[in-house]
């Protein structure tokens, strides 16, 4: 047998293994091989909004996140992710408008999301904020098939032709931030559409619950998240700890952190991050698996993001004693914020 025909079949065989070791990895990780339907971060605790439109703007700041994940390093084809959002908290109209674009490479198949969010704050009780969000976006997925090898181009489950479609989507949340963060999150509310290709995105509930306690000289944060998709059930729990670098330095975002993620499905996360600058913060995390995705994934998940945060501005109308208590509209401003940062643990 010639050379060229031995390297056809040795690249059909590994194309064929290839693809059915990220099915594999995708059905023990997600219950059903279209887990991967929506992209996952294991710091999107610092970004919420990419979930969530209620959550647009909840730290009063004028934001830009970005994030990079690799899934599974050194599986060829295996998930990679990539992510950019802005947004900006409106003092005037307790309002937050916010962009964001994804990208969500799986083999040679490409997702990416354009989006947009607004959220409106309503001050409730003397500590908390209830938001309402709604974001509309569009999605495009598409696959370059040139390079692929099969064996049989009639499966229907295996799209192998060059396919690029794009649908509209929209998502609704409402988030309640106080001493208790609590929100949930309706995504995919779309109009069907006949083709098998967006036949994954159907919709889905995503719900998380977390809140800041303080512990001698740290801050403790529980963090608590549940996804709800045709009748199937995802669990994560962790916590996140906060140190000041030091006493002098005491202001509210200066300071470092580490945790842990443990997923329900098998996967630990451990978080760490610090902030540079009081607006630039810089996060890492390591997701690695146990039982059988462990055996096929042994380099783990790497994921990094970073923040910058400018022009903090104060939700209105809410009931907070040092606002009141001020004459000067300077020191009404900081004594409010800094309330804002004691009770909501910004």
């Amino acid at each position: 047998m010639n050379l060229p025909v031995v390297q056809k079949m040795s690249n059909k065989l590994s194309y064929k293994y290839k693809l059915l070791t990220i099915s594999f990895l995708l059905a023990i990780e997600g219950g059903y091989c279209n887990a991967q339907s929506d992209f996952d971060l294991s710091q999107r605790h610092f970004n919420e909004s990419l979930y969530n439109p209620a959550a647009t703007g909840n730290t009063f700041t004028t934001s830009v996140f970005m994030h990079a994940r690799a899934q599974w390093l050194g599986l060829e084809g295996a998930p990679t992710t990539e992510a950019i959002s802005f947004d900006s908290y409106l003092t005037r109209f307790n309002s937050a408008v916010g962009l964001s674009v994804t990208g969500d490479q799986i083999g040679f198949t490409n997702t990416y999301v354009a989006r947009v969010a607004y959220a409106y704050y309503i001050p409730i009780f003397a500590q908390s904020l209830l938001s309402f969000g709604i974001s509309a976006s569009l999605l495009n997925r598409n696959q370059d098939a040139s390079g692929a090898l099969v064996d049989d181009l009639t499966d229907r489950e295996l799209y192998f032709a060059d396919i690029s479609e794009t649908k509209p989507d929209f998502d609704f949340g409402i988030e309640l931030k106080g001493p208790v963060k609590v929100g949930s999150a309706i995504r995919h509310i779309s109009p069907k559409i006949a083709s098998p290709y967006f036949k994954e995105y159907s919709m889905n509930i995503w719900s998380y619950v977390s809140s800041k306690l303080n512990v001698l000289n740290m801050t403790v944060e529980p963090t608590a998240a549940h996804v709800y998709r045709d009748k199937y059930n995802r669990f994560e729990a962790g916590a996140i700890f906060y140190f000041k670098k030091s006493k002098a330095t005491a202001s509210y975002n200066d300071k470092y952190w580490f945790g842990g993620l443990w997923r329900f499905h098998g996967q630990f996360a451990a978080l760490a991050g610090i902030s540079l600058t009081p607006q630039l913060r810089l996060g890492y995390s390591f997701d690695y698996a146990v039982g059988e995705l462990a055996r096929i994934s042994e380099f783990g998940t790497h994921e990094i993001f970073i923040s910058w945060h400018l022009n903090r501005s104060a939700p209105k109308d809410v009931d907070c004693p040092a606002y009141r208590n001020h004459s000067s509209k300077a020191k009404k401003k900081r004594s409010f914020l800094k309330e804002i940062d004691s009770r909501f643990k910004l």
